[in-house]
């Protein structure tokens, strides 16, 4: 689940600097973002209903759909469900794009800089796999790429406004 969604960040970031703009067809590039982020709400789904067979703890539906109130690390988890609903807000969102308005949108898009945000701390520090070295690297390097590509997202994006003017 994580891997889709910081696969689906990082295409979207892609997408907004349009470095792919001019090998990857619009219509593509567009829909393999949509795509990744339904699988990534998915696999979420799946590992929130996978934790209600768990034999460590008992999770309840109302302690995997209500931040902050379930048996291991509340604080940490209820982070998790906080970005799933981020997700699940901005991927419904992209439907609604014309009746909203592109700047209302885009506003509304900019959560899912949250929503990872809120999911690489609760795989960093509620994943019982976070020690691994592979899921450090996964946190980290893709947490790195989402920085360095928003960076150049703002960098460009103020160098062509200048040019504009």
């Amino acid at each position: 689940a994580y891997l889709l969604l910081a696969g689906s960040t990082i295409w979207g970031l892609l997408l907004s600097t349009k470095i792919i703009k001019e090998t990857v067809p619009a219509a593509l590039a567009l829909a393999m973002h949509n795509i990744l982020s339904w699988l990534a709400i998915a696999f979420t789904g799946m590992h929130a209903l996978a934790l209600l067979f768990d034999n460590f703890y008992t999770y309840t539906l109302s302690d995997l759909t209500v931040p902050f109130i379930g048996p291991y690390r509340p604080g940490w988890v209820g982070l998790g469900i906080i970005g799933l609903y981020l997700m699940v807000l901005t991927s419904v969102s992209f439907y609604f794009r014309k009746q909203i308005g592109q700047k209302r949108w885009r506003q509304l898009h900019y959560l899912t800089f949250v929503a990872y945000i809120f999911a690489t701390v609760h795989g960093a520090m509620a994943g019982t796999d976070s020690v691994n070295p592979g899921m450090k690297a996964l946190y980290w390097g893709s947490g790195l790429l989402v920085v360095f590509l928003t960076n150049y997202r703002l960098l460009t994006g103020k160098a062509q406004t200048v040019r504009q003017r």
